[in-house]
């Protein structure tokens, strides 16, 4: 399938229902992506960002066949989803959709997995409480809004029990669920009970916490941890797993990859191991706010960036197809 979904747009692939297509190198893919982006011009459709908090996260989904974008965010009462269609060239916001009230008002960095949607939902006020809502993506057209098919109640110290990016993907016959804590300081790590994610008996329990302060880091690419707003899992062919997040420093939008070793023989100081950093540079979002990963085939992936507090959307794409695209846009009669 094409990256391109009219002009600059990129198209999320659709692969199994409750997981996203497999990628053949992800090193090399992630490596073609283009340090600048384009301009996704977006309509507010009337609707406007919920006052007292900011957009978080950002993902694109395929719900009844047409092409979406779905934006995570906190207000001051509540924390929402927004969802906006994809038409030709732009978008046009849809919908804003309530998930919970305060305290729990602030979603935060999530992922798409095939059919469904992985959020975190916390109290960012005593930092101490939140909850992981697993959804099925066809229930944000619905007049009544999302509901959990899982969910996740997490209790415990101060930004220890936070959960403001949420990372999720089908590893062989379970489902892994990342979890970044405030910052992204430590990862909480649960595993699924093997279960389709819309089988009342499915159940997620908890493995271990990564912590960055005692990670060991001798085998890193490069030994700098930054504050993730968000996090993706991407599986290649060989289900070597990846993990991938998105922060702003050093003047950069970074995105950093990890290599996530489930081996049960490995420490978890050794959980991950930094295999890449990609210096990416936005024009008007960054990915201090909303970010994720779009994979449009086993061999192309992109990258889309959100505004704080508005509708801006940008996309970083292969620079391949960035070059294609701009190729039909001058000969388009």
């Amino acid at each position: 399938m094409s990256l391109a979904c009219g002009a600059g747009l990129v198209c999320a692939a659709q692969g199994p229902a409750d997981s996203n297509l497999r990628m053949e190198d992800v090193l090399a893919a992630l490596g073609r992506i283009s340090e600048t982006p384009h301009a996704i011009p977006c309509d507010s459709g009337g609707f406007d960002v919920p006052r007292g908090g900011h957009l978080q996260g950002i993902q694109q989904v395929v719900i009844d066949g047409r092409p979406f974008l779905v934006l995570s965010g906190s207000a001051s009462d509540e924390s929402y989803l927004a969802l906006i269609g994809l038409e030709g060239s732009m978008g046009r916001v849809a919908a804003v959709k309530p998930l919970m009230s305060r305290p729990f008002n602030h979603a935060g960095g999530f992922q798409v997995c095939g059919n469904y949607l992985a959020v975190g939902i916390e109290d960012d006020n005593t930092k101490m409480t939140s909850r992981v809502w697993i959804l099925r993506l066809a229930e944000l057209l619905h007049a009544a809004g999302p509901r959990p098919l899982v969910e996740i109640e997490r209790t415990g110290a101060y930004q220890r029990a936070t959960a403001g990016a949420v990372a999720m993907a089908r590893v062989r016959d379970r489902h892994l669920l990342c979890v970044g804590t405030w910052d992204s300081a430590t990862i909480d790590i649960y595993l699924s009970s093997a279960k389709a994610l819309d089988d009342p008996a499915c159940a997620f329990a908890f493995r271990e916490t990564w912590d960055a302060r005692s990670a060991d880091r001798s085998d890193w690419s490069d030994r700098d941890y930054a504050s993730y707003q968000n996090l993706n899992l991407v599986v290649d062919t060989n289900d070597t797993v990846f993990l991938v997040g998105f922060a702003h420093t050093g003047g950069a939008d970074v995105m950093d990859v990890f290599e996530l070793r489930m081996e049960t023989s490995v420490p978890v100081e050794k959980r991950l191991r930094k295999v890449l950093r990609r210096a990416l540079h936005g024009r008007e979002t960054s990915f201090r706010h909303g970010s994720g990963l779009v994979i449009a085939d086993a061999n192309t992936v992109a990258v889309l960036a959100c505004g704080y507090q508005e509708f801006v959307i940008e996309c970083f794409e292969s620079e391949r197809n960035a070059r294609s695209n701009d190729t039909e846009q001058v000969d388009r009669p």
